[in-house]
């Protein structure tokens, strides 16, 4: 018989995962905002001036009040992600995750004064309905097998690193075309989601150590390599692997899909983001980590929900894109 995660468990990693995305995705808005506010001023993200030119356009943003706020945000929505991660899987994590759409039909509505009709509505409600039936689906399988999964993982690698490199090429050498911004977008995103795949690696080898979360924690994150060697448990290798894996694939991503939304129209951009980041875990979560669900329809029509719902409110998305220059409008209509 195969255990099934328990009810409250569910329940609290799933709340876990709605303050994650609230933190992640109001963290994209004040990002944005950033950026929208380093057009302005003339910084880009550029790729041709190498390494230097990059940290360089970082050091400005990082010292942008907006952009600054809204990374030091999506750092602190990371702590209850590995938490609900470890809890109840990356498979229904991501999912429960887009749920964070409806921030940005909150600042329409708030920032811009959007209208929300019927149909937005209706999204809204599939979307807060939908981490509910995930709920429900019959958890199971939650621990990875840090021996077994090993292999298809590597193979697993093997097949998507090299589709995010065919993409970053393919944009450099369609610069200047609608085309780059698109294979930009396209190649981060998927280095993105292997971020998040990495943090499901990371969180289960933490609970499989067995000692809980300790004040020498945050030191075995990124030296669990000698945990392991002076005699530790096999999860402390993972420990290791895993942090290092998260930390090189998510702060490889951070130039692309930044570079996207600021070169790019966020209405195409941040579904093709959020869609990477929803589907490539979840291929991750059944193929490679084999989490299972006792009802998969129950899942599958919850997905069905997401993905609809996300495709609906996705316009809103445009009302960060109007922050500045909405805010720039009313500066100048006061001093009028």
């Amino acid at each position: 018989m195969v255990d099934l995660v328990d009810i409250v468990i569910v329940t609290v990693g799933i709340s876990l995962s709605l303050i994650t995305t609230t933190c992640f995705n109001l963290a994209f808005v004040y990002q944005k905002k950033g950026l929208n506010q380093a057009t302005l001023n003339g910084v880009e993200i550029k790729f041709e001036g190498g390494i230097k030119e990059i940290l360089k356009t970082f050091w400005w943003l990082f010292k942008n009040k907006s952009w600054a706020f809204g990374f030091f945000l999506g750092v602190a929505g990371w702590f209850p992600y590995v938490i609900a991660i470890g809890m109840i899987g990356i498979i229904v994590t991501e999912p429960v995750m887009a749920t964070g759409f409806i921030v940005f039909v909150i600042a329409a509505i708030v920032i811009l004064k959007e209208r929300v009709g019927a149909l937005e509505y209706t999204a809204i409600a599939l979307l807060t309905l939908s981490p509910i039936l995930i709920a429900f689906t019959g958890i199971s399988n939650v621990d990875i097998d840090l021996y077994g999964f090993v292999p298809s993982f590597i193979i697993f690698l093997l097949i998507v690193i090299p589709i995010s490199i065919i993409s970053l090429v393919f944009a450099n050498k369609k610069k200047g075309t609608s085309a780059e911004g698109l294979l930009t977008m396209f190649g981060g995103a998927i280095l993105f989601a292997l971020g998040g795949v990495a943090t499901n690696i990371l969180a289960q080898a933490l609970i499989q150590t067995g000692e809980g979360f300790q004040w020498y924690t945050l030191l075995e994150l990124p030296f669990g390599i000698f945990w392991f060697i002076l005699g530790g448990n096999y999860a402390h290798l993972w420990v290791f692997l895993g942090f290092w894996l998260m930390t090189i694939f998510n702060i490889s991503s951070v130039p692309f899909y930044q570079g996207g939304f600021q070169s790019g129209k966020l209405l195409i951009m941040y579904p093709i983001l959020d869609t990477v980041a929803l589907l490539l875990p979840i291929t991750a979560g059944i193929l490679v980590f084999r989490q299972t669900f006792t009802n998969y329809l129950l899942f599958f029509v919850a997905l069905v929900f997401i993905v609809f719902a996300t495709l609906i409110l996705a316009k809103y998305q445009l009302a960060i894109d109007s922050i500045e220059s909405k805010g720039s409008l009313k500066q100048e209509e006061e001093i009028k």
